[in-house]
């Protein structure tokens, strides 16, 4: 049986959500392949958060294991097991070694143009977005044409309770105004005014809000009338978390979200996305899943994500509706 050892340092939930489809490809391709992944410095959103997704992907996960983290293991092999293809996925040199070091086959690298690795691409690589780069990595390391697909499968139980939260026959607008860095972040009075112009269009606002965003549901729910916010509803508790986010997702029209893992479920759900995009690099966390239309601070005078104007949204957010 062929085996693969894919290592990343980390697996926060927008980086784990974006490489998931290529994941997937893989897996059904080559159902055969004993995949080992490994987050090296920190826990994985894949045994956590995005777990309802991903059953019977993994072989083996490790986390947070100190793979990578020390010089040491450039010298002094950290497991002695042999792996037909290893794939360090982060281009840092230490990680890099650390993973050569492992007995392999075939060794895979972008680190310095993948000066290491014993397959490159044909083409010198200057796209460095993170589905476009795992894709690659996993043809080089097996010599395939992965073809992703670009909507993932939801098991029914989220599926029907989205539909419960969200019944048929409304035309539902979604914002989703956390982020992981609040510098990412439009401000909040700017998403519930944009919010309470949809009424007008007979759309009902819906507000998408993670755990940390809990303490705005009270102010939210004050500012829009009839606003819904169907995660914490309590018939969600059982439930409650990523892959019930995309779920709702999936009946959206279109939603507006900052640069951010609530936006990337939004567009992992399929719906047309607004991302404002502020000082980020939009190329590297680019969906895989929905297009999405970026609204970047600097066509309006600099970085800070404020100087994104309320009438570009609301403009663009129609079009969206419209369309849909």
């Amino acid at each position: 049986m062929p085996t693969l050892l894919f290592y990343t340092a980390e697996d926060r939930l927008g980086d784990a959500l974006i490489k998931l489809p290529a994941i997937l490809a893989l897996k059904k391709a080559r159902p055969e392949i004993f995949l080992v992944w490994v987050a090296g410095e920190r826990r994985s959103a894949y045994t956590q958060l995005l777990s309802p997704l991903v059953g019977g992907v993994f072989d083996e996960l490790h986390e947070a294991i100190g793979l990578g983290a020390r010089w040491l293991q450039t010298i002094i092999p950290f497991w002695r097991r042999s792996f037909d293809a290893i794939i360090a996925s982060d281009a840092h040199l230490r990680n890099t070694l650390a993973l050569r070091r492992i007995p392999h086959q075939r060794f895979i690298s972008p680190y310095a143009n993948y000066l290491l690795s014993d397959r490159k691409p044909r083409a010198a690589c200057t796209d460095h977005a993170i589905f476009r780069q795992t894709l690659q990595l996993l043809n080089l390391a097996l010599d395939m044409d992965l073809c992703p697909a670009q909507q993932l499968e939801i098991p029914a139980e989220y599926t029907a309770c989205a539909a419960h939260l969200l019944p048929d026959g409304v035309h539902y607008v979604g914002f989703i105004p956390g982020a992981g860095g609040k510098d990412k972040c439009w401000p909040l009075v700017r998403y519930l005014e944009v919010a309470n112009t949809q009424a007008a269009y007979a759309r009902q606002a819906v507000f998408l809000l993670g755990p940390e965003e809990l303490e705005w549901r009270t102010t939210v729910a004050r500012a829009v009338p009839g606003v819904l916010i169907p995660e914490w509803d309590e018939e969600a508790r059982a439930l409650r978390g990523p892959t019930l986010t995309i779920a709702l997702a999936r009946r959206l029209r279109a939603a507006v979200a900052n640069d951010s893992g609530g936006g990337h479920l939004a567009a992992a759900g399929g719906c047309p996305v607004i991302t404002l995009i502020g000082r980020t690099n939009e190329h590297k966390f680019e969906s895989p899943y929905a297009a999405r239309q970026v609204l970047r601070a600097r066509d309006y005078g600099g970085e800070n994500v404020e100087l994104i104007p309320i009438r570009a949204v609301t403009d663009l957010l129609d079009k969206l509706c419209v369309d849909a």
